[in-house]
């Protein structure tokens, strides 16, 4: 027997090549294999390769459990950083942010210690581990005490990652360089409406989010987070000045071009830019390329290569840049001596609101900042937690106003100042508390699934092909796929090589419509299963394999049905529809509740808490 065959543990990657390499050494052997990753495409070719020769060990328990366990820890370890490190270019880092959209560190420590724990479950058996990423396996070979541990390398994979991150280098810092620049010239055009608003005295600056949706057919601005709240502060008095950020999702030409023709008045952050802005932050991050060095162990795991990996990350891409970027505007608006009284914005304790806040505090140190907690969390978005060591340093608004009671409680008991958090309403969500979003009886017909797919691409994969196979053949149901605006399922289905069958759909109307046809939801974590059960609809929380639950319902899973696999997908799914009207009926009590402590109703005491 070779080397290889003789060896009890192997970490590997999960290209292709490496699998055909371990199912050719292993031969005849009985072996068990663990995926570690997100890619369900990755997943699933590894399981379809395999057949019947390795016996995968499922972690979808584990991976909750152990995130559960090293939550709270990570979190503190990582406030530690913050105290050390704190600085401007430190806070706009993925590590010092913890969101588990920008960064994949918790995700990866726990990978590592999943492998830990397998290990001493399975002492004497055979087991690949096949690890996406290549710090994880790196810091898996590092901290397990294994003499017999075979690393299966893929040269050819390592240099086509080496070459991909030298194209994505040069296509995202093109990319910001480019757009930036565009940007600031088309807003320009905009520079006499700037001029305007500035004239009208001290301003209640509202900073948020512009896409397709913010404004109607006629041009007319809807704004989509903080609802009536503008047109309550300009009734109040208040000199309201909206700071869009423009997704891309929005073409930005015509976008700016219909904020010149709104009653509203917008300022637009990129008109006060100028080319030196651009490019100085440009060479500021390109200069802040991250060195390999030795981080204190974390639950005696080094994490050092873990870290790194995450600050490489940065490096490449360009959302530190674009969110640096902000800091230069509010110089700027300081610059020509632009009246701030307050400053009220989404609240996601994300780096481009750490950077708001740095800047303001130093250029206005007199305005008060509102942060508004637009949306349901579950309480392992960590980037909204932080540790009660660095609540000195983090930046920070003076007011926290969270959209309901759970949220509240959820902050003040995680250690978030008392008297900087206070309970709010749901602006946002206002028509969820409307009696007229309750659906009546089921409509007559071929059952309606709606499915609603997360922003995270991997996340959203994942959910889109557990449906699949569950659905595929079961043409008594109409399946209806509403995709995330940011991450259309083109996006997706390239991935994962399936053709949609006729009973499937990818609709464009909103989902608060196209839950008035539908039967039950079926979620990972988008909060579209608040929305659900306010409208009375079961929504079906899908359980994920790779990644770790974000489920906004967590707190009370009564409130929605839970499924891992497909069959358990269908199974759920005829439980709910077989749901007569009194049981129903029980459930919408239930929800309701649930509801009412997620989103709090919205009158003018609400709206009064936005103002200084």
């Amino acid at each position: 027997m070779s080397k290889f065959g003789q060896k009890t543990r192997v970490i590997s990657s999960p290209s292709e090549r490496s699998v055909k390499k371990i199912l050719k050494k292993m031969r005849s052997r009985k072996f068990k294999w663990v995926y570690l990753g997100e890619d369900v495409s990755r997943a699933i070719l590894i399981d379809e390769m395999m057949h019947d020769k390795g016996e995968r060990v499922g972690t979808t328990e584990m991976l909750q459990e152990v995130a559960v366990e090293l939550r709270q820890p990570y979190i503190d370890y990582i406030g530690k950083l913050n105290l050390k490190k704190n600085s401007l270019m430190w806070w706009a880092s993925s590590v010092s942010e913890k969101s588990p959209y920008r960064s994949n560190a918790f995700l990866h420590i726990c990978h590592a210690k999943i492998c830990a724990e397998i290990l001493k479950k399975y002492p004497d058996e055979p087991i690949v581990f096949f690890a996406e990423n290549e710090a994880v396996r790196q810091a898996i070979l590092e901290n397990m005490p294994i003499d017999n541990f075979e690393h299966i390398k893929d040269t050819r994979e390592s240099v086509c990652r080496a070459l991909k991150d030298l194209k994505d280098f040069i296509l995202y810092k093109g990319w910001f360089l480019l757009s930036s620049i565009y940007r600031m010239v088309i807003a320009k055009y905009a520079y006499r409406m700037q001029e305007r608003v500035g004239s009208q005295g001290p301003s209640t600056l509202i900073h948020t989010w512009v896409d397709r949706r913010s404004f109607d057919q006629e041009g007319a601005f809807r704004e989509i987070y903080f609802g009536e709240l503008p047109n309550y502060l300009k009734k109040s008095g208040k000199n309201v000045v909206i700071a869009p950020h423009v997704l891309s999702t929005a073409p930005y030409r015509e976008t700016i071009n219909k904020m010149t023709k709104s009653e509203h008045a917008f300022l637009v952050p990129h008109a006060f830019l100028s080319i030196w802005d651009i490019v100085s932050v440009f060479f500021m991050t390109l200069a802040n390329k991250p060195k390999k060095t030795r981080y204190p162990k974390f639950e005696n795991l080094d994490i050092s290569r873990i870290i790194y990996e995450d600050l490489k990350n940065d490096w490449i891409g360009a959302y530190v840049a674009f969110d640096l970027l902000l800091y230069r505007f509010v110089r700027r608006l300081k610059e020509k001596r632009f009246p701030v009284d307050t400053v009220i914005y989404l609240y996601e304790n994300q780096i481009w609101e750490k950077v708001l806040c740095t800047a303001m505090r130093e250029f206005y140190p007199s305005t008060y900042l509102i942060g508004y907690q637009h949306s349901a969390i579950s309480r392992m978005y960590l980037n909204y937690f932080f540790s009660k060591r660095e609540i000195g340093v983090v930046p920070f608004p003076d007011r926290i106003i969270a959209n309901g009671r759970h949220t509240k409680n959820m902050f003040i008991e995680s250690g978030y100042p008392k008297e900087k958090v206070v309970q709010g309403g749901a602006v946002r969500y206002a028509y969820l508390l409307e009696p007229k979003m309750v659906m009546g009886h089921r409509k007559k017909g071929k059952p309606v699934i709606l499915v609603t797919p997360s922003i995270s691409k991997f996340d959203a994969m994942e959910l889109i092909w557990k449906i699949f196979k569950a659905f595929e053949y079961r043409d008594e149901y109409k399946i209806l796929i509403k995709c995330h605006p940011t991450t259309p399922f083109e996006k997706i289905s390239e991935h994962l090589n399936i053709k949609l069958p006729k009973h499937f759909t990818v609709p464009d109307k909103p989902v608060a419509e196209l839950l008035r046809e539908s039967d039950v939801l079926l979620y990972t974590y988008s909060t579209t299963c608040v929305e659900a059960i306010a409208a009375g609809v079961p929504a079906l929380h899908v359980e994920s394999d790779l990644m770790i639950d974000l489920d906004p319902l967590d707190f009370n899973p009564g409130s929605r049905l839970s499924a891992r696999n497909p069959e358990e997908i269908v199974k759920r799914v005829e439980e709910a529809i077989a749901m007569n009207e009194k049981e129903i009926s029980r459930k919408r009590k239930i929800w309701s509740g649930v509801v009412g402590d997620l989103f709090g109703k919205v009158d003018d005491s609400i709206y009064r808490l936005f103002s200084r």
